[in-house]
């Protein structure tokens, strides 16, 4: 379920894959370097607590699914997030709440060197 800086992701388990009730949130915030993208995974993966930060400068920040992927793997969720057709909706919105808020169009520039450095 999608809200405006919100993405409430659950999933049942399924073979392998561990089922999980997650929430990513986000924010902007405005720093000497330009603007950011806060997020924070939280909630619950096979009844484990799960609770992530991090932040992806402005034109990477579409790339937070696979940033929150990366994330999840220590959990056991090896398909990552993008990979869940059911949220591609919520997704969608996302990306797009995205570009209204940092003023981004579709075309817009990435820095490459920013963009390989992202870890978890």
């Amino acid at each position: 379920m999608f809200k405006p800086g919100h993405i409430a992701i659950n999933r049942p388990a399924s073979g392998r894959s561990p089922g999980y009730e997650l929430v990513l949130d986000y924010e902007i915030e405005k720093r000497e370097q330009g603007q950011y993208v806060n997020f924070e995974l939280h909630g619950q993966i096979d009844g484990k607590p799960v609770h992530e930060r991090f932040s992806l400068h402005r034109d990477v920040a579409y790339n937070f699914l696979h940033s929150a992927g990366l994330r999840l793997r220590k959990y056991g969720v090896m398909q990552g997030l993008a990979r869940t057709p059911e949220l591609h909706v919520d997704f969608e919105k996302a990306y797009a709440d995205l570009r209204q808020r940092l003023g981004i169009a579709s075309g817009h520039p990435v820095d490459l060197d920013r963009f390989l450095q992202e870890r978890p």
